[in-house]
């Protein structure tokens, strides 16, 4: 039973056939670039945003500023957040080297270190 593109499974749930796989493929770089784009820029936003807050309290007619490196914690935070900034800003560059060239990743251990590097 096909009409219109629409076709039936075998486990009698509908398939559409009429989408195209370079569309999608485009699709999907274009998504991931988006979304790779989007994490650099807010991990260098909230380095920054750590890295330049400071906090001021008075005790006794005595201030004491309060800094991010005061803490190791937010030390660590800052440093993290650089770091997948910098990891997403080589993934940015690959993946418009990837949709400039036209090719697709085909290289299994590259394929498991980006997905490694992902998580």
């Amino acid at each position: 039973m096909n009409y219109l593109g629409v076709g039936i499974s075998p486990g009698n749930v509908p398939v559409y056939h009429g989408t195209n796989p370079m569309v999608i493929e485009r699709r999907v770089r274009i998504a991931e670039l988006l979304l790779r784009c989007l994490i650099c820029v807010l991990s260098v936003l909230t380095a920054f945003l750590v890295g330049t807050d400071s906090q001021v309290k008075e005790i006794f007619s005595i201030q004491k500023k309060a800094r991010f490196t005061d803490m190791k914690a937010l030390v660590f935070l800052v440093v993290a957040n650089g770091v997948a900034a910098a990891y997403s800003l080589v993934q940015v560059v690959r993946c418009v080297v990837s949709m400039v060239k036209g090719s697709v990743l085909v290289n299994k251990p590259l394929a498991w270190t980006i997905f490694s590097g992902d998580q």
